[in-house]
């Protein structure tokens, strides 16, 4: 159990160590709307979260956590409008092998300068490299106003998201202690039950005096 115990907490140490010596680099990208000329700022932050910035909408998609049991992942948008939008759809889109469920209404309101976050699980069946996207559309009566945002998921034969988070490490952990423990609960609860039943069977087989 010792040995056990040595090797879950070294796997919860060292990711976290490690991650501390990476540094987080931006690289930036410039597109250009040949149709109306307005360019589209795309930024890198880090591996988890891609900025792509416009006229419109500053917009910033940032992969979450990852749950253990079923491998989903949930994504969060952020969106800071420079115009107001009463009708303003967000559209989720990624590989037809990854199921995506947004937490919110297609379309909603946004207020000029004012950030709102949306969320979104998604659930990939198959390992690959994939790219997650995220469209804002304001929706006018003589036009429409859009930005668009992508971000990279990179998923491992385990459909684990790549590069594993110390984060994701400690839930797995605390996934193994948890099945540890009802195991042990489970093996305690059967001897237990054990003993009382085999009391009972001697009682019922004993004789009368």
């Amino acid at each position: 159990m010792k040995k056990i115990l040595s090797i879950l907490t070294l796997l919860i140490i060292f990711p976290a160590f490690s991650s501390s010596f990476v540094n987080a680099q931006e690289v930036v990208t410039e597109t250009e709307d040949t149709t109306s000329g307005e360019y589209t700022l795309e930024t890198t932050v880090d591996e988890n979260t891609t900025r792509a910035t416009n006229k419109y909408f500053d917009l910033t998609l940032t992969e979450g956590g990852q749950s253990p049991l079923d491998k989903s992942i949930t994504y969060t948008i952020s969106i800071v409008p420079h115009i107001d939008s009463a009708k303003t759809q967000i559209i989720w889109d990624s590989s037809s092998t990854i199921k995506i469920t947004p937490r919110h209404k297609e379309f909603v309101s946004v207020t000029k300068d004012v950030e709102s976050k949306y969320k979104a699980v998604i659930k990939p069946t198959l390992s690959g490299e994939y790219k997650i996207t995220v469209s804002v559309v304001s929706w006018q009566y003589d036009t429409n106003y859009t930005n668009t945002v992508n971000n990279s998921l990179t998923l491992s034969n385990g459909l684990v998201s790549q590069p594993i988070t110390p984060e994701y490490t400690i839930l797995v952990v605390i996934e193994v202690l948890v099945l540890i423990g009802v195991s042990g609960l489970a093996i305690w609860g059967g001897i237990e039950l054990s003993k009382k039943a085999l009391k009972r069977t001697k009682v019922w087989l004993t004789p009368p005096h």
